[in-house]
């Protein structure tokens, strides 16, 4: 009530308190205003007729378009759906909502009611089943040291293109067209890319790199071969005693399961569209962000780009605390009973 406009059932009680010698200090105790409000409503009583009370003064400023209670209903309605639009808003509440604008309603929603608006974080999808072989994982492995997932050879394939598609915000004069060349993001249709795998272990930091043809994508074919030709000398350089690899088909397929026993790999049982638990991908978004700024023009380019962003921009220091974050990854995951986490 503080700080509010006192309404008229509140003048009429304190007036009543005040006719009965009712002491001022008691009656900021009941009314919760202060001292000065009241005796400036005692005054302003003087100059109105006995059992009427005195009106507000004119507010100074445009009267406000929402009222507490339509707040609250914007407050609900985005709480309940957080996808929706002011102008979504105002087509649900055509009444309602007839005279405020669509920007005020964004103002009131961003400003008033701490709704600003963000956005979105993209995860994978996931079924209930997905979720149960997550929480699973968790568990079984919820016990493990830092020390033991520093013996885990992480591997994964990652896809690189010359030209990022990602939305680049700028700050354009309104009298300068949107199409003029220096607001505008160069795009191709088909651009050049190449599919890279790589590993890293916790224990002796960053694998070694193997670069598919241009515009290739992995089978199960390719993937043996670049396991027999890189992985096996990694693992063994490394120390590791666990490799771990995604769900993807080419790595599930029986011939690559073979090719592990065949060579007693012990491989981590890995729940599919998972990630967020994957350290390596971590480094994948790393030498992403960083390739954006180079922006190489050839394939050799950017294969050599990646090879240098590997190399540099990482120290084992940082392998190994990709490493450590598994159990703090895996309590995520229980807390969120196998939903995606924020790594």
């Amino acid at each position: 009530m503080v700080g509010s406009y006192l309404n008229n059932e509140e003048k009429a009680r304190i007036l009543s308190w005040i006719d009965e010698k009712i002491p001022i200090k008691e009656i900021c105790l009941r009314s919760r205003r202060s001292e000065r409000t009241i005796f400036r409503l005692k005054n302003a009583s003087r100059d109105v007729p006995k059992f009427t009370v005195p009106s507000h003064k004119p507010i100074p400023g445009r009267p406000r378009l929402t009222s507490k209670e339509t707040d609250k209903l914007l407050r609900r309605e985005v709480l309940k759906n957080p996808r929706l639009t002011a102008s979504e808003l105002k087509s649900c509440y055509p009444i309602l909502l007839e005279k405020p604008s669509i920007r005020t309603l964004r103002h009131r929603l961003q400003k008033d009611l701490q709704l600003p608006s963000r956005i979105a974080s993209k995860k994978p999808l996931l079924t209930d089943a997905m979720k149960k072989k997550r929480l699973a994982f968790a568990k079984k492995y919820k016990d493990w040291t830092p020390e033991q997932w520093e013996k885990v050879l992480w591997s994964d394939e990652s896809t690189f293109q010359m030209f990022n598609h990602h939305h680049r915000r700028v700050r354009r004069p309104p009298s300068i067209s949107r199409y003029n060349i220096a607001y505008t993001l160069p795009t191709v249709k088909h651009p050049v890319s190449v599919m890279v795998w790589g590993c890293f272990s916790g224990l002796r930091g960053r694998g070694g790199l193997f670069f598919l043809p241009k515009n290739t994508m992995m089978n199960g074919d390719r993937y043996i071969r670049v396991l027999k030709d890189h992985m096996l000398a990694m693992y063994e350089m490394h120390e590791s005693l666990v490799f771990q690899h995604d769900s993807a088909p080419c790595h599930k397929a029986k011939k690559v399961s073979k090719f592990l026993s065949d060579n007693n790999i012990d491989v981590l049982d890995w729940p599919g569209n998972s990630p967020d638990l994957n350290p390596i991908e971590n480094c994948w978004h790393i030498v992403k962000t960083k390739l954006s700024e180079r922006k190489p023009t050839s394939l050799e380019e950017l294969i050599n780009e990646i090879k240098n962003l590997w190399v540099r921009d990482m120290s084992p220091d940082y392998f190994k605390k990709l490493a450590h974050s598994m159990p703090k990854r895996l309590k995520l995951v229980l807390k969120c009973k196998g939903a995606m986490t924020k790594y």
